[in-house]
């Protein structure tokens, strides 16, 4: 499987195009944020009646954390099209080695986490500079070691769903057409474009079993908790609520908001159900 998975990256890197506009993906994916989203999610910030001079770099954190779940959801894209390539034309000549489909399949799978992770993490590496040298703000070293950890998780499990969906889709002008809508639908069903706390209730309670929703919260938890505390030490704690809910900080449910470690065993959750589908599907397919 190592040289399958060697084999996936040379073929990725061989055409510079894919590295280019993978990373361009994730500059447009910033640039609509600072663009267009930006003063509108600040403006919904002041509506509230949260006003403090934390407000720019809380909305700022905010939005770059799900932001970077969005890029990972999306990076891994140009892998799963090479599997999807291969499908069509040479996965004949691969089932003939002595290397079992599982294998196969999953080098893909790991191909993409592996890129998915990269281009992620490069892009968090340049925001936290931008956080550094605009606001002087650093992350503490336990904050950057849960961003990683959390960013590596989601993009396993956005990689296994969209590998999910592939394995049905057979060929290359069909996965085209959903890796557009994909890219278009991904920031509003984790709450990025818009705050979860604007939609409707059916929505919200349908978008948090979305596992990449609740990445999304967790990522937006971590990175803003400290400056959080700090715009609402000012204000009554029976309103805390609203700025944690509106803006996707924390997840509630049928009028129970979710705790961290409540979020935290819910992840794992979708995370091995999502494998053991994965694993399914594939022994169907096989037979």
């Amino acid at each position: 499987m190592k040289t399958l998975i060697y084999r996936h990256l040379k073929i990725f890197i061989k055409n510079p195009m894919n590295v280019v506009l993978s990373f361009l993906s994730s500059g447009v994916i910033l640039s609509l944020y600072f663009l267009f989203i930006r003063d509108f999610t600040m403006k919904a910030v002041h509506d509230y009646g949260f006003i403090s001079n934390y407000t720019n770099l809380f909305v700022d954190r905010l939005m770059t954390s799900g932001l970077l779940i969005v890029i990972g959801a999306t990076s891994a894209l140009s892998i799963i099209l090479i599997f999807i390539k291969d499908q069509a034309c040479i996965m004949k000549d691969f089932l003939v080695t002595p290397i079992s489909k599982l294998k196969i399949i999953y080098s893909y799978l790991f191909t993409s986490i592996l890129i998915s992770i990269f281009i992620t993490l490069i892009t968090y590496i340049l925001i936290e500079f931008f956080f550094i040298l605009h606001y002087d703000s650093y992350s503490s070293l336990q904050t950057i070691i849960s961003s990683i950890l959390t960013i590596v998780l989601s993009n396993t499990i956005a990689c296994t769903l969209i590998l999910l969906i592939a394995l049905f889709i057979n060929n290359f002008t069909s996965f085209t057409t959903f890796e557009t809508l994909y890219g278009v639908v991904i920031g509003f069903f984790t709450g990025v474009y818009i705050p979860i706390g604007y939609y409707p209730t059916i929505i919200r309670n349908i978008f948090f079993y979305f596992p990449l929703c609740q990445t999304t919260s967790l990522l937006r938890w971590i990175n803003t908790k400290e400056i959080t505390e700090k715009i609402l030490a000012s204000y009554p704690t029976n309103i805390h609520h609203i700025l944690y809910e509106t803006f996707g900080i924390k997840l509630s449910i049928n009028n129970y908001t979710f705790h961290i470690d409540e979020q935290l065993l819910f992840i794992f959750i979708s995370f091995i159900l999502l494998q053991l589908i994965l694993l399914f599907t594939l022994k169907v397919i096989k037979k």
